[in-house]
Order: structure tokens, then C-alpha cells, then sequence
């Protein structure tokens, strides 16, 4: 990472501290990726970051989302993880097919967080 990068990362901390976050959990990566979503500027980024926290931390609040919590998303067997790609990425399949609207949009939405953590987590 360049020097305006770092700075923009330490800047970022800071900010981050002054909005009763913490950055103690997530390593540069994280924080970059919400820089470069925010065009470099450390208080939008912070911003942001605080909000994904939040909205994390009521939304997942065991860090993760049960099976228990999702069971008709589940029983429609609409998606799959197939391992990893030839460069290492993991392969998630949707079958358009096999989605119907939701009739529990709340449980469509764990659905959604639940195979993204799974197919971040590979």
C-alpha cells in the first residue's frame, strides 16, 4: 500500500474511534475495501464502517445466522456452494428456477447473509 494509503487508513481508525466504533476486529483489507467504496475520503469510509457494525451486530448478533432460522430457504435447495474456482474463488450457484417470491422477507434476507458468510468463510 502507498503512503496516502496508510494515512487515509490511520485517519480512518481515528475517525472510526471518534464515532464510538472499533477497528480492533478487522484488518487493513477490510478497512480498505470500505476507503476505496468511499473514494479514499477517511470520514465517509468511517461512516459507513460504523453503520455496516451496526447493522451487523443486529442483524448477525451470534456472528452468525443458524440453519434453525432459515429452514424454507433451505428446503428449496435453490443454492450451492461448489467449491473454489481455478483461481481459488469460491463457486456459489443460484438456480433462478427454484426462487419463488418470499413469503418471509426477513428470512429471504438471512438466506442471503448466510451464503455470502458461507462462501466468504472457504
Amino acid at each position: 500500500m502507498d503512503k496516502k494509503g496508510e494515512i487515509a487508513l490511520a485517519q480512518m481508525r481515528k475517525a472510526v474511534q471518534n464515532l464510538g466504533g472499533s477497528t480492533e476486529r478487522y484488518g487493513d483489507p477490510t478497512l480498505t475495501r470500505f476507503l476505496k467504496a468511499r473514494s479514499m475520503n477517511p470520514e465517509k469510509a468511517a461512516k459507513m464502517f460504523v453503520q455496516w457494525q451496526t447493522w451487523r451486530a443486529s442483524f448477525v448478533p451470534n456472528g452468525f445466522i443458524p440453519e434453525s432460522q432459515i429452514p424454507d430457504e433451505l428446503a428449496s435447495r435453490k443454492a450451492y456452494l461448489q467449491g473454489l474456482s481455478k483461481d481459488g474463488y469460491p463457486v456459489l450457484i443460484f438456480k433462478g428456477s427454484r426462487h419463488f417470491p418470499c413469503k418471509d422477507h426477513l428470512q429471504c434476507k438471512r438466506f442471503v447473509v448466510y451464503m455470502l458468510d458461507k462462501a466468504v468463510a472457504r
